[in-house]
């Protein structure tokens, strides 16, 4: 069993919003390891990671929250990786996180690497799940003109099924992930935040982290299909893996696959 609590705290951009589960027990004593920190991708919020912390909260102190311009935080930017990380460690920084495991999905793997390559003494190990070095062969110009006309929940509406997820995927975790990209959020602030992501090249920081990383990618992930995981594996010196019959968003379509493959990761390099 475990228990969780909610926070807010300042942010190098204004407020962070934040979930925080220990084991049950006195001040989360029963906790195995370091505290994993899990960090969601652009256009989501920590929502997407609600199930994995469940799973791994009765073993784990585990930490979600809301990076700047999503979700339940301040909607200020700018909103690069490197913004990013910041974000991530002052979230550690107030709830006295010395050194963490960061599990990134999406664009969080790119913040993964991009903290530990500029904190590695933060940061015990790193996690890239449906991550990408830098995007590329996508329209951005025609993305910006179709969510101008319709609005930001018709836009991830038109993408998220086949984008971010498997085929078959069950209607009502598709209306979630909808929610968690778009609920609260301004045209604006979806523009802003894509274009920097999609303009954005990782590789230097992955390469320049040295601390042990794994890196997964579904199957059938559209977004940042296997090859671009290939890629971030080369880039941090790692082993693939590959998630069958799963897309972009491994967290939600299998939090069970995902924390059997954390819970691995991090076993094998507590300290």
């Amino acid at each position: 069993m475990s228990s969780t609590t909610t926070f807010e705290i300042k942010g190098p951009a204004g407020l962070l919003s934040g979930a925080e589960s220990v084991p049950d027990g006195p001040d989360g004593a029963g906790a195995v390891g370091l505290p994993i920190v899990l960090v969601h991708g652009i256009n989501m919020s920590r929502d997407v990671w609600t199930e994995v912390a469940e799973l791994l909260s009765p073993r784990h102190r585990v930490v979600t929250f809301d990076l700047r311009g999503h979700g339940r935080s301040s909607k200020d930017g700018p909103f690069t990786a490197n913004d990013y990380a910041a974000d991530t460690l002052a979230v550690m920084d107030a709830l006295g996180i010395e050194r963490a495991h960061v599990v990134g999905t999406s664009f969080g793997g790119s913040t993964a690497a991009v903290l530990a390559s500029s904190a590695p003494d933060r940061v015990a190990t790193v996690a890239s799940f449906g991550g990408a070095l830098a995007v590329e062969g996508l329209d951005l110009d025609g993305a910006i003109a179709f969510i101008k006309s319709v609005g930001v929940r018709d836009f991830f509406a038109a993408f998220l099924p086949q984008g971010s997820f498997a085929p078959g995927t069950d209607q009502a975790l598709l209306d979630r992930a909808l929610d968690a990209a778009s609920v609260g959020r301004e045209v604006d602030t979806v523009i802003e935040v894509t274009t920097t992501a999609l303009q954005a090249d990782t590789t230097a920081a992955a390469q320049a982290v040295s601390v042990p990383a794994l890196v997964v990618t579904g199957e059938h992930d559209m977004t940042c299909p296997v090859p671009a995981g290939q890629a971030v594996a080369a880039a941090l010196r790692t082993t693939h893996v590959v998630m069958p019959e799963r897309g972009h968003v491994v967290s939600m379509e299998d939090p069970a696959g995902v924390v059997a493959l954390i819970e691995q990761h991090v076993a094998a390099h507590d300290a």
